[in-house]
């Protein structure tokens, strides 16, 4: 184990945002605050225990990971405690977590270790270490986190790619994306997708979540209400304030200013893995920079674009700002294992000077 190199356009944007988390609970969701706070201080051990470690043991241990994990996403469809008619947290004592959450890092491991290897028909067997993930995760059901895990994937496969042939990857998921949303979604699914198109036609049903986002994402203003003051918040009327509309409970409450501050930071941290992905000279971890920044961009665009009333919504949390241990803990693991790549590529242009 190393001393750990800090890359700080990755830090100071991580610990920001989790600040942000703790200040908006803070006021909407005061009783949650100590338990955001213990996984905050879990999440920073992890970042720094994954940012110490060398990124090359993590990889040479993919196999064992993603089989392993797998195996206990595997369990959670069959023992899992059922919560909102969803099968997908696992309880420890007092203590619960979400394997669909922790696996995603060690998924996108596997899968920028085999897309980057001599491996025969290495595009079939990322298919089928894709698919089984994938349909585990949809059948606790869990659309969200499908969505993301699907992108992730989706990503490694295309940038091993060339343009052609990512256009006819592109083409052939559509075709098959189109039946499995017109038939394999389930009922509730189904009806956010019209809610989406016309939260209107069902003002207090399914696209009650909608307007409330949207009434309190206006009401915010330049500088905001204030914390404590967000009326849509404060008197409930936003449902999932701490979790899936946290961004709307942001707006609220500290205006156009904060919800931009913390877009500011979003990008920042994006534009810093990108930039590590492009200096690494090692294949597998520049893929694991790539698909993991496509992975944490998807799902915050797509959360916020929920809160904005500019998608439906599936259930994805925001990162590092969503109430919720077991999110917080995959994304420290991802910004870890990113920081030990950036620390190693710069031992690499250190060499290369010296």
């Amino acid at each position: 184990m190393n001393r750990p190199h800090f890359d700080w356009y990755l830090v100071i944007p991580f610990l920001v945002l989790m600040i942000f988390s703790l200040t908006i609970l803070s006021s909407v969701a005061p009783q949650l605050l100590h338990d955001q706070v213990i996984s905050v201080i879990v999440c920073l051990f992890v970042f720094l225990f994954f940012s110490a470690v060398d990124y090359e043991l993590f990889f040479s241990l993919h196999w064992v990971s993603y089989i392993s994990l797998l195996s206990l996403s595997l369990m959670t469809d069959f023992f899992g405690i059922i919560s909102r008619g969803a099968q997908r947290w696992i309880y420890l004592g007092p203590f619960n977590f979400q394997p669909s959450e922790i696996i995603k890092p060690f998924l996108l491991i596997t899968f920028a270790a085999v897309a980057s290897s001599e491996i025969k028909n290495k595009h079939l067997l990322l298919i089928i270490l894709g698919v089984l993930p994938i349909l585990s995760i949809y059948y606790q059901p869990d659309l969200g986190t499908t969505l993301v895990v699907l992108v992730g994937w989706a990503s490694t496969v295309v940038s091993r790619l060339s343009i052609k042939s990512s256009l006819v990857a592109g083409l052939i998921a559509v075709l098959i994306g189109v039946p499995v949303v017109m038939f394999g979604l389930h009922d509730y699914q189904r009806q956010r997708l019209v809610s989406f198109a016309n939260p209107y036609s069902d003002p207090l049903g399914n696209g009650y979540h909608v307007i409330q986002s949207i009434i309190a994402v206006g009401s915010g203003q330049m500088i905001g209400r204030g914390l404590g003051h967000g009326t849509q918040t404060q008197l409930k009327f936003l449902p999932e304030h701490h979790t899936d509309f946290i961004f709307a409970s942001i707006s609220e409450e500290l205006g156009f200013i904060g919800a931009g501050l913390v877009l500011a930071f979003y990008a920042v941290m994006f534009w810093r893995i990108y930039r590590i992905s492009q200096s690494v000279r090692d294949a597998k971890a520049s893929l694991f920079c790539l698909s993991s920044m496509a992975l944490l961009a998807f799902q915050t665009f797509v959360n916020i674009g929920m809160n904005l009333g500019l998608a439906p919504i599936t259930g994805i949390t925001l990162p590092l700002l969503s109430y919720g241990g077991s999110s917080l803990v995959s994304v420290a693991i991802i910004l870890g294992l990113i920081n030990s790549i950036s620390r190693n590529s710069r031992e690499d242009r250190m060499l290369i000077i010296h």
